[in-house]
């Protein structure tokens, strides 16, 4: 009886156990994904993304180097009073003086930010399609780091950042700031066509993008590479950091997704559909039999005839 009574005491705990290491995955389901925030508190999160628009860009040219009749522009200017941006301007050499269009590109965790080569790699795949492309550093990554990140492992970054709501929400408030400031750089300091400037995020620069889509009316089409809600490691954040907040409120501006089936950042079926779900027309998705991984030549030319649909 004994016995008996202390192996169902074992099995017991077992289960208690299992229940409490299942607790922080059944806890992942975002209250604001299933129902996201109403018009009126969505207007108290777009206080958040108020800067001062008379600030000078304080603009300087650090190299340019050219690659394949592509020039790059290494530079960097003011976002805000304390921030400083550092990015690329992507252009094909010999291009016409009318206002062309652009795209602002957002890197994914890495380290160096918009320095990793796939990302470059993208860039001049974008200028060569006919477009500027601005690709800068988030605060925290490439030549914007601090000592708040200095290993850059996922747990790191999640202990410290992403699962660090009031210091993902100024994180994202900063992101959002640093997209309008590019707007405005890319209008007033490089004429381009104020109604054709696009955004283009990559993994966690798409989740920043589904925020900015969603706050910053002046972008013409978003794009979102291989991004969702929460990624395979977040547990929580603020309902005014959250893209479910903000992906339904980018229309009548189009919108596209492209995720891989096999991707284990974003789920398919807990981050990514439940996301698109909430997105209105014009919208879309397109699935790639791969994971978290660079795109496919096939993919790469959809998203240039996407891009070249709605933005020129």
């Amino acid at each position: 009886m004994r016995r008996n009574i202390f192996f169902a005491i074992l099995i017991l705990l077992a289960s208690i156990t299992f229940l409490i290491g299942k607790a922080p995955q059944d806890e992942r389901k975002c209250q604001w994904l299933d129902k996201p925030v109403d018009d009126l508190t969505f207007k108290t999160f777009l206080d958040f993304y108020k800067y001062d628009k008379d600030l000078s860009f304080e603009v300087q040219t650090l190299d340019e180097k050219e690659h394949e009749g592509v020039k790059r522009e290494h530079l960097s200017f003011l976002s805000t009073p304390d921030e400083r941006v550092f990015a690329h301007l992507y252009s094909v050499i010999g291009t016409s003086s009318k206002k062309e269009p652009a795209l602002i590109f957002l890197h994914g965790g890495g380290a160096v930010g918009k320095d990793a080569p796939h990302y470059e790699v993208y860039s001049e795949l974008l200028a060569r399609g006919g477009w500027r492309v601005l690709s800068i550093d988030l605060k925290y990554f490439g030549e914007r780091s601090t000592t708040l990140l200095t290993t850059f492992t996922e747990d790191e970054k999640h202990e410290k950042l992403y699962n660090n709501p009031p210091a993902y929400l100024a994180w994202m408030t900063q992101c959002v700031k640093d997209i309008s400031r590019s707007i405005d750089f890319l209008i007033n300091e490089r004429g381009v066509d104020p109604k054709h400037i696009g955004l283009v995020g990559f993994s966690r620069g798409a989740v920043v993008a589904a925020v900015a889509g969603g706050a910053e009316k002046r972008l013409c089409a978003v794009v979102l590479l291989h991004g969702g809600h929460f990624d395979a490691k977040e547990r929580e954040h603020l309902p005014a950091a959250c893209p479910a907040s903000y992906i339904g409120r980018i229309n009548p501006r189009p919108l596209l997704m492209i995720n891989g089936t096999r991707d284990t950042d974003f789920f398919k079926e807990t981050s990514v559909e439940p996301l698109f779900e909430l997105a209105k027309d014009p919208k879309k998705i397109i699935w790639l039999e791969a994971g978290h991984a660079a795109m496919p030549e096939e993919a790469r030319s959809e998203l240039l005839k996407w891009l070249q649909k709605h933005m020129k």
